[in-house]
């Protein structure tokens, strides 16, 4: 016998999954089957997403980013200006 009835168990499947709020970089691999080199690659070309920093030595990246990847990689540019690391506002003088 079960604890619960069948409208109750079939309510449970109907439930969508909850999304986490930011991707590790474990998951971005998984979902996009890129290379982790591939990824920083696309990244550093504009052509992917750029991850969140979370704190500390910890990023990811959000769904919403990952999803726009998603629905058209190949016509995917980041918005807005990109930092590039080792770079500044002055010309690169500090």
């Amino acid at each position: 016998m079960s604890l619960t009835s069948p409208a109750s168990h079939r309510d449970t499947l109907d439930m969508p999954m909850a999304s986490p709020a930011f991707f590790r970089m474990v998951d971005v691999m998984r979902i996009t089957a890129l290379s982790r080199a591939t990824l920083y690659r696309r990244i550093a070309e504009g052509k992917f997403p750029p991850p969140v920093h979370l704190g500390g030595r910890a990023c990811g990246w959000s769904p919403a980013a990952l999803q726009a990847w998603i629905d058209d990689p190949e016509a995917y540019v980041v918005a807005g200006p990109t930092r590039h690391l080792g770079s500044t506002q002055m010309g690169g003088r500090l």
